[in-house]
């Protein structure tokens, strides 16, 4: 397995989900109180149900997207990828509908805002800028590479 294949991004994507997802969940717990001021909500503690909330999805924003980003390592590769155009359609329509998903929830519009500029950014940033799978090379394999040949 190589440090750049597939397999191997997969299995640091699957470590940065809850590494990025701590990160984010311990950094609004010790960030919260401290910014009560700014937003105004003199209540927000620590042990505080509503600093909870706000941190698992805090921490499950930060956890996905390390994921993603992780999952397109290494950022040396090719950017222009056969298939960009189904991607871009792809990615368009999901971050369109999650979006609306969200939107629906009641929430302020700064917030709706945020999320779909979050999440269209991450999409443009993983999915579409870099794909995810591997192509083959289109380098012809030399004899000489090949090795042995079997009977």
């Amino acid at each position: 397995m190589s440090a750049v294949g597939l397999p191997a991004r997969i299995v640091y994507a699957l470590v940065a989900l809850p590494v990025g997802g701590a990160a984010g969940f311990y950094f609004v717990v010790w960030a919260i109180p401290k910014m009560s001021w700014l937003l105004q909500v003199p209540a927000l503690v620590p042990e505080n149900y509503t600093t909870f909330v706000t941190a698992l999805y805090v921490g499950g924003a930060v956890g996905l997207t390390a994921s993603l980003v992780a999952l397109t390592l290494p950022w040396k590769r090719k950017r222009k990828r056969r298939g960009r155009k189904w991607r871009i359609a792809l990615s368009s329509v999901f971050v369109v509908l999650a979006a609306a998903a969200f939107a629906d929830q009641g929430h302020r519009l700064l917030i709706d805002f945020m999320f779909t500029a979050w999440l269209a950014y991450t999409v443009t940033f993983t999915f579409v800028r870099y794909g995810v799978l591997d192509q083959a090379s289109r380098r012809p394999v030399l004899a000489a590479e090949a090795g042995p040949a079997e009977d």
